[in-house]
């Protein structure tokens, strides 16, 4: 175990100086990551422009609520892996990763979990002014924190799981940036970064709950925004532990296919 510690904390340190050279376009990707804060500008106006002053049952400051959440959560679930796996594969960057003792996996999630460490101090500091100017109105229900945290946590690592997978399609494909962006569309959707899930038709709503998107993302902002109840917490931890087993063994799958099928110069 000391041996298996001592390893994970190198593996973390370099990854953790690796990324801090990028900490300048890290603010800039988060800045870049907009969507919930202009869905959150829709719908408040929509709710400003009722005679009730709600849509849904939902006032203007707790759309503003609900959206900044789904912002803060989304900027815990980046994962880029898919994008670089792409380029190792094309270029043959992946070979001398080969020869290594540990699966080329582990430090690219080492690498994104380096990563959030450097975004939260700016993060937390845009959650406070986007909170002060909306007035929106987090729960004050001290378990619903580290609930949604440990949500978030769960999220990420599924999100990164089927991002990797994606990104191994490059040992078939040409491009596989049209599949990604095809996935995350489905994830904002049903993810409800566009609109809370319960807005959505009732049998789309049906199709979400066998998904693990309303789980990563719509549930820890409603968990935040003090409109999910422990039980759908514990039941969002539940689906996601069991996508979290399908994602491994499905990436574990076509990655061994893959390697069978690589053919780039020093493999």
């Amino acid at each position: 175990m000391r041996w298996l510690w001592h390893k994970v904390r190198v593996l973390f340190a370099t990854r953790f100086a690796e990324m801090a050279e990028y900490r300048a376009e890290v603010v800039i990707w988060m800045l870049s990551g907009t969507l919930s804060i202009v869905m959150m500008l829709v719908w408040m106006a929509q709710a400003q422009s009722r005679p009730d002053g709600t849509v849904n049952g939902y006032a203007p400051a707790e759309f503003a609520t609900y959206f900044i959440s789904t912002w803060f959560v989304s900027q815990l679930l980046v994962v880029w892996v898919a994008w670089e796996l792409d380029l190792e594969i094309r270029q043959g960057l992946l070979s001398p990763k080969l020869l290594r003792p540990m699966d080329p996996m582990w430090h690219h999630y080492a690498s994104h979990v380096a990563e959030r460490f450097i975004r939260i101090l700016p993060m937390l500091t845009l959650l406070g002014l986007m909170t002060w100017l909306s007035g929106a109105q987090f729960t004050g229900e001290l378990w619903a924190y580290p609930a949604a945290l440990g949500l978030s946590a769960l999220g990420f690592t599924a999100r990164f799981l089927w991002e990797y997978t994606i990104g191994l399609l490059a040992f078939w494909t040409e491009s596989n940036t049209s599949f990604q962006e095809l996935v995350w569309l489905i994830y904002a959707a049903l993810g409800g970064m566009f609109a809370p899930l319960s807005f959505y038709p009732l049998w789309v709503q049906d199709i979400a709950r066998w998904t693990p998107f309303p789980y990563m993302l719509g549930l820890p902002a409603q968990l935040l925004a003090g409109k999910a109840t422990p039980e759908q917490a514990w039941q969002g931890a539940g689906v996601l532990l069991v996508w979290l087993v399908v994602f491994w063994f499905l990436r574990a799958a076509v990655w061994r296919a893959g390697l069978r099928k690589y053919g780039a110069v020093g493999a």
